[in-house]
């Protein structure tokens, strides 16, 4: 297997109802980088925890709103609620997916 760019190909498709072609590390502007432009691993990571929290703020706004009688609509609050329980969960899988990753590399002999 020969690697030419020495990183790590990753392939995301930002969460849209329209059709998205895949493209290389951080060439999205989906992922904050300008056609054409490489973003580094960290900077993806940070952007997605970033939306992971703000996905976390937005379902703690429904249920505060629902609670206080500002909202009446339960279903969208509901809605809120499973995503950001969904987007969390699979933030713990994936760190602990990747601890797992590093700790195997980490026992191999050179």
């Amino acid at each position: 297997m020969r690697i030419d760019s020495g990183m790590i190909p990753i392939v995301m498709q930002p969460p849209t109802t329209a059709a998205v072609e895949p493209t290389g590390v951080g060439t999205s502007p989906a992922f904050g980088g300008a056609e054409g432009h490489e973003v580094s691993f960290g900077t993806l990571l940070r952007e997605a925890l970033q939306r992971v929290n703000e996905t976390q703020r937005e379902a703690d706004v429904s249920v505060r709103q629902v609670a206080t009688g500002e909202a009446d609509d339960l279903h969208d609050a509901i809605i809120a609620l499973e995503k950001a329980d969904l987007t969390l969960r699979l933030t713990a899988q994936v760190t602990q997916r990747a601890v797992s990753a590093y700790q195997e590399i980490a026992r191999m002999q050179l």
